[in-house]
């Protein structure tokens, strides 16, 4: 098992928590300690979202505690009602924290006698403080995530299985002919994943920026970037799976036609679409360049060439007298070839927009 940095900083958080809590005779220590390890959050910014949360259930347990504990008393049945009162509130008000710590609060100060009620309420409430503050300057001050870091990694390796993706759908669409088409569901799945990650990495990072570092202008330029390879990314995967929909009809239709032979100028048209992602492979790796590396690179003119050359052959299937059968054939090469036009010129457009935009920061 990987030992990283936030499992360091939690124990580092429990020893320091501990021994306050011992220095200062605060009991029990072990609810400090908790307070510290529920506090300990991969990022500042859900530390203090999290410690607000906690201060809030924590406050709402004390206070019902008290009240029900001075004018009800403490009966097992009252602690019951208690516990069912503070899971109702804590629906209500929509805590995000646990309610758990908050029953502990109350059960604890109604398990002592009456006299002991505000006392143990107060040396409660600075326990679970001490922890929480703990975590808090703990989370802050040692090894601070580094989102950005993280984020370009996510970046990298979302965008390049999604590329992969998305060519391993052109190449089944090819390659389709009298076995059962691979839908890739797993595939599917994990890019999908993967995409969602590294928007929630940016969304941390946007928003940890603002906490840490308001007004920093740099960062939100390159956040920007990256915001822009996401949305392509997520719109990338739509185009695959939009071609994977398609194969399982054509396949249905193949069949019932006795599965015929693929004819050569129909060959010429698939052989096209094979070769597109040659083009999108490339563009991609040099958008990646950019945005991770910041390496200066050229952009891409969207050429025609190779839409005149797919134009051709699918006119010479047409015109192909062999071909009784062209219709859904063409049906299909028609949705294939406009994903992969889209993700060629959205590739190339996407580059000149980011090479411009650095290009722009960089003489400001």
């Amino acid at each position: 098992m990987k030992i990283g940095a936030r499992i360091i900083k939690t124990g580092i958080a429990v020893t320091i928590t501990m021994f306050i809590c011992n220095t200062l005779n605060l009991e029990p220590a072990f609810f400090g300690a908790v307070s510290a390890i529920v506090n300990m959050q991969p990022s500042i910014l859900l530390t203090i979202e999290s410690a607000k949360d906690q201060v809030m259930v924590h406050i709402l347990g004390v206070s019902v505690g008290l009240i029900c504990g001075y004018t009800l008393g403490n009966h097992p049945i009252i602690m019951g009602l208690v516990t069912i009162l503070l899971i109702y509130l804590h629906i209500k008000f929509n805590f995000q924290s646990s309610i758990t710590m908050g029953i502990i609060a109350a059960l604890f100060i109604l398990s002592s006698s009456a006299e002991q009620f505000l006392p143990h309420a107060l040396m409660r409430t600075a326990v679970i403080f001490v922890g929480l503050l703990v975590a808090m300057l703990v989370n802050i001050t040692l090894w601070p995530p580094r989102y950005q870091q993280q984020l370009k990694e996510q970046l990298q390796k979302s965008n390049q299985q999604i590329v992969r993706y998305f060519c391993q759908a052109i190449q089944d669409y090819v390659e389709l002919e009298d076995t059962q088409p691979p839908l890739r569901l797993e595939l599917k799945e994990s890019v999908h994943a993967i995409n969602k990650e590294s928007r929630k990495l940016m969304n941390f990072m946007r928003r940890e920026g603002e906490l840490v570092k308001p007004g920093a202008s740099e960062q939100e330029d390159w956040l920007a970037l990256a915001e822009k390879l996401i949305d392509y990314n997520q719109s990338l995967l739509r185009k695959a799976d939009r071609v994977y929909e398609i194969l399982p009809p054509r396949f249905e239709r193949r069949l019932q036609l006795g599965s015929p032979p693929i004819a050569p100028s129909f060959r010429v048209i698939l052989e096209l679409l094979a070769s597109s992602c040659n083009t999108i492979t490339r563009v991609n790796e040099k958008i990646l360049s950019v945005i991770i590396d910041g390496a200066a690179v050229e952009p891409e003119e969207i050429n025609e060439e190779y839409w005149e050359k797919l134009t051709q052959a699918i006119e010479q299937f047409q015109a192909d007298p062999n071909n009784i059968d062209y219709v859904h054939p063409l049906l299909d090469i028609a949705v294939t070839a406009n994903e992969i036009k889209w993700a060629s010129r959205q590739a190339k457009k996407l580059l000149a927009d980011i090479v411009q935009q650095t290009t722009d920061s960089h003489e400001n």
